[in-house]
């Protein structure tokens, strides 16, 4: 079923809501990579990195754990509910601890055998712990975790020259609400969008968010919007970037077609997102 459509200002304020809820003066990245194979089989890496104050806050608040100790990864229980967000024959395969420059966190890998019961979601779940961490701080909003706004799943033709085709399920429009305040006239209020911008770039520095499909073999033929080799980009967000274009949080562009407004942000906004409700991808 086709969920409800959401506006783009809107998609950007419950991640921004994640945030603010958790009182953070950091924050993370989560990267979920698809891996598929010829014969429809594959792997999924999520890579969830937190930095900054949420990091401390893991480390303090964390399901049996101690002030002072590294944040823990997901346990077996929690991996089977992720590998459940992503369809029901998902099963986790390992988990491991990573450090790099941008932040501390872990690579969770999981595997199927039939890419055709995959769902992968822009804003996957992130797992009964981080929710865990979330509830040490007060609040009762039942947005700071919302289910995935736009998701993908997939069909495939095997074969000689396998077809993969993905589709996207919901829409990032029309206007459901704004990010900023605005009047009776839905004109956003300047001075109301300059406090919210500012506090942006305070608490939301190093966001970033994307799922990507990396097919095995030599890509022969698509249409994807976002490809560079193998590699097919459905969903990417730099925080960084999109503050630099502030009127991409205003609904100013609401009225567009998925299409259009790809193409007035360019490859440059810190927000690009597969347009077409379909692509295919011929690999060998």
């Amino acid at each position: 079923m086709i969920a409800k459509p959401i506006s783009r200002a809107s998609i950007l304020s419950r991640m921004i809501a994640l945030l603010f809820l958790l009182t953070l003066s950091g924050c993370f990245q989560m990267h979920t990579t698809v891996h598929v194979r010829n014969d429809g089989s594959g792997t999924i890496e999520q890579k969830m990195l937190f930095a900054g104050t949420l990091s401390e806050i893991m480390k303090t608040h964390g399901e049996g754990g101690k002030q002072g100790k590294e944040p823990a990864p997901p346990d077996e229980i929690q991996l089977k509910e992720m590998a459940a967000e992503f369809g029901p024959d998902v099963r986790a395969v390992e988990v491991q601890k990573v450090a790099e420059e941008e932040g501390r966190g872990y690579v969770a890998t999981f595997a199927f055998d039939d890419i055709e019961k995959v769902r992968i979601g822009n804003v996957q779940k992130m797992s009964k712990k981080l929710q865990a961490y979330s509830k040490s701080i007060k609040t009762t909003d039942s947005r700071a975790f919302p289910k995935p706004e736009t998701w993908f799943t997939f069909a495939m033709k095997r074969g000689a020259l396998p077809e993969l085709v993905i589709s996207k399920h919901s829409t990032l429009h029309p206007s459901s609400g704004k990010m900023m305040a605005s009047d009776s006239k839905g004109e956003v209020n300047k001075n109301e969008q300059a406090q919210m911008l500012a506090v942006m770039n305070a608490v939301l520095k190093g966001l970033k968010m994307s799922v990507t499909v990396v097919v095995d073999g030599h890509v022969v033929k698509s249409d994807a919007s976002y490809r560079i080799g193998n590699r097919i980009t459905l969903y990417s967000l730099d925080f960084d970037k999109v503050l630099a274009h502030p009127d991409l949080l205003t609904g100013k562009y609401n009225s567009l077609s998925d299409k259009e407004f790809a193409r007035q942000l360019g490859k440059n906004s810190g927000l690009i997102f597969e347009f077409k409700d379909r692509v295919f991808v011929f690999f060998n």
